[in-house]
C-alpha cells in the first residue's frame, strides 16, 4: 500500500512538471503568438500608476522598438537602481501598460549566470508568449531576491507564468 502511494505522488509530480520533465527547457516556438498588423496605440496613462511616472522612458521605448513581443505587446524597461530594473508590457492595440509584480526589481547579480555573447538578461519574440529572463526576482519590498537562474515565463490573460526554471551558479547574497 505504501508503495502504491508513493509511486502514485511521484507520477503525479511527474505530469504536473511544465513540458513532461524538469530538464525540458520551453521553447519559443511552443508558446506561438499571432502578430498584430494595426497601428499601436498610444500609452494609456490612466491604466497603471508606473505607466505616468516613467511615460517618457516608455514612450521612447514603444517608438523604437515597436510591437516585440507575444504578438501585440511591447516590453519595455527601466533601470531602479546598479543591476536592478523594472519592465513593463504595452499592449499596442490600447496602450494598457502592465507590470508583473514578478519583474519589479529583477537583479542580475555578477558571477551568477556567464552570459554568452550578444545574450541579453530578457529574451523574448514578437511571435511568441515565451519571456526567458536571466538573474534573480525581488521578492518583497525589502532588498531580498530569490534564486539567481534562467527564468521562464508564459504571457497569458495579460499575466505572466512561471513555466520553468533553471538554477545556475549560487549568489553570494545571504
Amino acid at each position: 500500500m505504501n508503495t502504491a502511494f508513493l509511486t502514485a505522488i511521484i507520477l503525479a509530480a511527474t505530469v504536473a512538471l511544465p513540458h513532461g520533465g524538469a530538464s525540458d527547457t520551453p521553447r519559443f516556438e511552443d508558446y506561438s503568438a499571432d502578430v498584430y498588423a494595426g497601428k499601436p496605440a498610444p500609452l494609456n496613462l490612466r491604466s497603471h500608476s508606473m505607466a505616468r511616472m516613467y511615460r517618457t522612458s516608455i514612450r521612447e521605448q514603444l517608438h523604437e522598438a515597436g510591437i516585440n513581443f507575444a504578438g501585440h505587446y511591447t516590453i519595455a524597461v527601466m533601470g531602479c537602481g546598479t543591476g536592478c530594473s523594472i519592465t513593463a508590457i504595452v499592449d499596442a492595440r490600447n496602450g494598457v501598460a502592465y507590470f508583473p509584480r514578478v519583474l519589479d526589481g529583477w537583479s542580475v547579480e555578477p558571477g551568477v549566470y556567464e552570459f554568452k555573447e550578444d545574450e541579453d538578461v530578457r529574451i523574448f519574440r514578437t511571435d511568441s508568449r515565451l519571456l526567458k529572463i536571466i538573474g534573480a526576482p525581488r521578492l518583497g519590498a525589502e532588498e531580498k531576491w530569490g534564486p539567481g537562474g534562467v527564468y521562464y515565463y508564459e504571457w497569458k490573460n495579460n499575466q505572466l507564468r512561471q513555466v520553468h526554471f533553471a538554477a545556475t551558479k549560487k549568489s553570494d547574497r545571504p
